[in-house]
């Protein structure tokens, strides 16, 4: 993906105003092409009232390489997660909402 690409009002104004992000796959063909990992990132990371998710071991190892202090603050973030296992995060999916996945339950309840 083209950096350029996410600069489209439409683009740009969905992503500043998501309640949720779900990311599970890079924006490029690593290493060769990742401006448009890296761009989406920081947009991400732009929007501060948002739930963000990253699965993968792949997803969440390009986060840390491309944008290691967003993937540290989010360390931090209690509304960020991180999955290693994304291929088994896609399955719970599959099955319904990932809300449902008990995991994920304990992650957003009140401590």
């Amino acid at each position: 993906v083209d950096p350029k690409s996410y600069r489209d009002e439409k683009v740009s104004g969905v992503i500043a105003s998501a309640g949720t992000f779900f990311v599970n796959a890079v924006m490029g063909l690593m290493p060769s092409f990742w401006e448009g990992s890296e761009a989406l990132y920081r947009m991400i990371a732009a929007n501060r009232s948002a739930r963000k998710l990253f699965a993968g071991g792949d997803t969440v190892q390009e986060l840390r390489n491309l944008c290691p202090g967003i993937y540290m603050s989010g360390l931090d973030d209690p509304n960020t997660y991180y999955f290693t296992g994304g291929g088994a995060v896609l399955s719970a999916i599959e099955q319904g909402t990932p809300y449902d996945m008990k995991p994920i339950q304990a992650l957003f309840q009140e401590i």
